[in-house]
């Protein structure tokens, strides 16, 4: 056995092979729209798209598909809608190569009605975003998705909030679906590496040998990377990243460090090198990434918003928002009882 090529005090081969052979998808327009309502300049989707080509990304998630009137006019960008005029102002076929296009679609923000034909548009995959008591539906939307010539994956959020047993049923429910793609969903950042492991074997387990599953992963607790390889090391199919972490709040797994650690002949990190100063300019105005509150919020597992108007205020990590927001949680929850005096 040889030296790691890297870090030469260990041998090669400690890792996985299966980090070769793992899909990579880019969420950096679709998620990152949620810091500044999806409105990107056309300019900076265009060079995205040409720099995520030119990495060999597999998928690249432009934005989401949203029924009209859903959104106030005029509150949120093209982005939000992913109308196929504007698609084409930034997609060029030429440059696109083998990597697929997707864009997700909220549960209860779409109807099956709204959307068109595979064959009338540069879109190749609709994933579609539910939580679990909605699966049913979410079910009927992806196979509407499928009939109409698209890939369909199926994301359900916030499984950290589920029970095992809602767990069991909503696998069971998509083993049985049409459904190509099932993704663990970290929507508050609240996992660590052993919990997503456990999942990644269950989902594993549970579903068809032909179904893939993925991941997708917030920074709140900073664990989004080390989740992400943790779930490479399980068998994972689909890893979601993003240019610099761009996305709600404290972010996603960064597309730049996942790639580095791939190191493989499919993917190249230097386009993204060179796109990557536009994203560190906007997080400077935006201000996604880790910060006190998201962590705070991504420890009890519980939804970011309250975060969020934090860190509208001069003096966003104080105290006093964790001792609110765990005033009535139990201590030492995950720790032994201390023994009754004697």
């Amino acid at each position: 056995m040889g030296l790691d090529y890297r870090v030469r005090c260990c041998p090669d081969g400690l890792i996985t092979d299966r980090r070769r052979v793992v899909e990579v998808l880019d969420c950096t327009i679709r998620d990152g729209g949620c810091t500044n309502a999806w409105q990107f300049q056309d300019d900076l989707v265009r060079r995205t798209f040409r720099a995520l080509a030119g990495a060999g990304v597999d998928v690249m998630e432009i934005g989401y598909q949203t029924s009209p009137g859903v959104f106030e006019a005029g509150s949120v960008g093209p982005w939000r809608y992913c109308r196929e005029d504007d698609l084409l102002r930034v997609v060029d076929p030429d440059v696109k190569g083998p990597m697929r296009l997707s864009c997700m679609l909220d549960m209860g923000r779409v109807e099956a009605s709204d959307l068109r034909p595979a064959s009338d548009s540069v879109i190749d995959v609709l994933r579609v975003a539910t939580y679990a008591h909605d699966i049913e539906d979410a079910i009927r939307l992806c196979e509407a998705a499928l009939e109409l010539g698209y890939e369909a994956h199926c994301n359900v959020m916030a499984v950290t909030r589920c029970t095992p047993h809602e767990v069991d049923a909503f696998l069971e429910r998509l083993r049985t679906s049409p459904v190509t793609n099932i993704a663990v969903v970290d929507s508050f950042g609240a996992m660590y590496p052993h919990q997503l492991r456990y999942l990644i074997r269950k989902y594993k387990n549970w579903l068809r040998p032909d179904q893939k599953v993925g991941v997708h992963l917030h920074n709140n607790q900073q664990t989004a990377f080390a989740n992400a390889i943790a779930a490479i090391d399980e068998g994972a199919d689909i890893i979601d990243a993003s240019v610099f972490g761009m996305g709600r709040g404290a972010g996603n797994v960064p597309l730049e460090l996942l790639l580095m650690y791939l190191d493989d002949e499919r993917h190249d990190v230097r386009p993204v090198l060179d796109l990557i100063d536009d994203y560190m300019e906007l997080r400077d105005e935006l201000k996604w990434g880790y910060q006190v509150p998201y962590a705070i919020t991504g420890w009890l597992n519980r939804h970011p918003r309250s975060a969020i108007r934090r860190m509208r205020l001069d003096t966003p990590a104080g105290m006093a928002f964790y001792d609110e927001l765990t005033a009535d949680r139990p201590r030492r929850r995950h720790h032994k009882p201390e023994r009754e005096p004697t």
